[in-house]
C-alpha cells in the first residue's frame, strides 16, 4: 500500500500514433442503459486499491479485496469480499480459517490481490511485515489453507496473481522500495499454492540514483504493474514504469514504460520499451492485458503539459517486441488509476479508470469524479475506441479526491464488462474509502 504521492506535472509534448484512430473527445457519458447501477460493496472495510476476480466456472461468483493496512490486528488480514449472485450482494470473507495455517499468526493487511484458476479455485494474496501470504479455497470460500512464506524476499510489496490450469497459480511482487536493494520477482505454484518455485528477478534496482544505475532497461524501475500469462504458461508479460531522473519515485520528471517478457515460462525475462514520456507515466501503476489471439494491450496515465491528463493506450502483436505509439483514449479530461483487460477475440480489450471531466483535476482540486470505461477493437490495422465515457450520470464523488492507486476491469466470456473500483466517500457525516462493483451488459 502506498502513501499519497504529490502530483507534479511537467510540460509534455504530444505523442502521435502509428495506428489510425479517432480517440474519444470530452467526457461524454457512456450509454447509461447498458450499465447496471453501482453496487456498494463496503464503505467500512475498504481502501484505495480494489482487486476483482471472476470465477471462470461460474460468472455469478465474484471475489474482491482491498488492503487494510498492516498489521491488521482486528481481522488478521486485508478486506476480502465475495458475491454469489452476480454482484448484487456482497459478504466479508475470512480467508484464514484454520489454526494450522501459518497465515493466522502473521497479521497481514498490506497489499492484496485475488484470482481464480481454471477449476474455480479461489486464491488470495496478502502481505505482512515479513513476507507474502497466499491462500486457496476449493469450496468457494468455506474453508481455506495457505502459507505465510510464499516469497523469496523478506520485504514484499504489491503482489499480483494470475490463475492458470487447475492447481496452478502465478505470482509477482516487488521488494519494498523503502528498503533497498529492490527488485521485481516472479514465481509460480502447481500445487494450489502449497509451495512455490524459487522467485526469479524480473527487473532489478540496486538502490542507487538512476544516473548511477548500470545502463539497460532493467534498472531503476518506478512501479510494478500487473502481468499476464498465455494459456499454455510459456509466455509471461509484466508491465512497469522506469523513472529517468533522480528524486522520489515517479513524483516528477520523465518516465518510460516497459514490458518484461518471458518465453520460457518465467525462467528468464527481457524488457521492451513501450513508451518514453516527458513526464510521469503512471498514477500509480501501468496495466497490461492479453487478448485471445495473444495481442498485448498496455495503458498508463500521463499529463499532456497543462492541457489535460489522459489515459494512454498502446498495442503489440509480436509478443511485446514492438509497440504502437501511445494514443489518448479520451482528451480534454483527467484520468488516473487505469486498468486494461484483453477480450476473447484478437484486438479486443476493455479499459477502466477513475477520472474527472475537469482536465486539470488533481487530488487537491474540488472536482466531480466518475468511473470511466472504454472498449477497444482493432480491424485492418486501425484501432477503434468506442463507448468511452462515465458509467453514471451523476458523479461517484465530488470534492478533493484521494486518488485510488488502481481500478480494475474484467471481461467475462460473454464480453460483459465488470469493474471493481475504489472511491473516496463522504456521506452521512462519514468520510473514508468505499468499494464499488458495477457491470455493463452487452445488448
Amino acid at each position: 500500500m502506498r502513501t499519497k504521492r504529490s502530483l507534479a506535472w511537467v510540460v509534455a509534448a504530444g505523442v502521435a500514433s502509428l495506428i489510425a484512430v479517432a480517440p474519444a473527445g470530452h467526457a461524454q457519458k457512456a450509454r447509461d442503459h447498458v450499465w447496471e447501477k453501482p453496487v456498494l460493496v463496503s464503505d467500512t472495510l475498504a481502501h484505495r486499491e480494489t482487486s476483482l476476480a471472476i470465477d471462470p466456472t461460474d460468472t455469478s461468483h465474484l471475489f474482491v479485496c482491498d488492503p487494510s493496512g498492516v498489521p491488521n490486528t482486528p481481522y488478521n488480514q486485508s478486506y476480502f469480499h465475495a458475491s454469489s449472485d452476480a454482484g448484487k450482494h456482497w459478504n466479508f470473507m475470512r480467508v484464514e480459517t484454520s489454526l494450522t495455517d501459518s497465515r493466522t499468526y502473521t497479521y497481514e493487511g498490506g497489499d492484496c490481490d485475488v484470482a481464480f484458476d481454471a477449476a474455480g479455485t479461489m486464491y488470495s494474496a496478502d502481505t505482512w511485515l515479513g513476507d507474502l501470504s497466499i491462500g486457496h479455497s476449493r469450496d468457494k470460500g468455506k474453508t481455506w489453507a495457505g502459507t505465510a512464506l510464499s516469497g523469496t524476499s523478506p520485504m514484499v510489496d504489491r503482489p499480483w496473481l494470475v490463475g492458470g490450469p487447475p492447481g496452478t497459480l502465478y505470482a509477482s511482487y516487488q521488494d519494498l522500495q523503502c528498503c533497498t536493494p529492490s527488485a521485481i520477482w516472479f514465481t509460480k505454484s502447481t500445487n494450489y499454492g502449497s509451495s512455490f518455485s524459487p522467485a526469479v528477478p524480473v527487473t532489478t534496482f540496486a538502490g542507487q540514483a538512476p544516473s548511477t544505475v548500470p545502463q539497460g532497461p532493467d534498472g531503476a524501475y518506478t512501479w510494478e504493474g500487473n502481468f499476464v500469462v498465455s494459456s499454455k504458461g510459456q509466455d509471461v508479460y509484466l508491465v512497469y514504469t522506469r523513472r529517468q531522473t533522480s528524486g522520489a519515485a515517479g513524483d516528477s520528471g520523465p518516465e518510460t514504460v516497459w514490458v518484461a517478457a518471458s518465453h520460457d515460462g518465467g525462467t528468464t525475462f527481457n524488457s521492451h520499451l513501450v513508451a518514453s514520456m516527458p513526464g510521469p507515466a503512471s498514477y500509480l501503476y501501468p496495466s497490461i492485458g492479453m487478448d485471445g489471439a495473444g495481442g498485448l494491450h498496455v495503458v498508463f496515465s500521463s499529463a499532456r503539459g497543462k492541457k489535460d491528463h489522459p489515459i494512454w493506450y498502446s498495442y503489440s502483436t509480436d509478443k511485446a517486441n514492438h509497440w504502437t505509439k501511445p494514443i489518448p483514449i479520451m482528451t480534454g479530461v483527467a484520468g488516473y488509476s487505469p486498468w486494461v483487460a484483453g477480450g476473447a477475440n484478437g484486438g479486443e480489450a476493455a479499459v477502466a479508470w477513475y477520472g474527472s471531466p475537469d482536465p486539470k483535476a488533481t487530488d487537491s482540486t474540488e472536482s466531480d469524479w466518475y468511473f470511466y470505461t472504454a472498449r477497444i477493437s482493432h480491424k485492418a490495422g486501425k484501432v477503434r475506441i468506442s463507448a468511452a465515457g462515465a458509467t453514471t450520470k451523476t458523479p461517484i464523488f465530488h470534492g478533493k479526491q484521494y486518488i485510488p492507486e488502481f481500478e480494475m476491469v474484467r471481461l467475462d466470456p460473454q464480453g460483459n464488462i465488470h469493474i471493481g473500483m475504489s472511491a473516496y466517500r463522504t456521506e452521512d457525516h462519514k468520510t473514508g474509502w468505499a468499494i464499488y462493483y458495477q457491470r455493463q451488459k452487452l445488448h
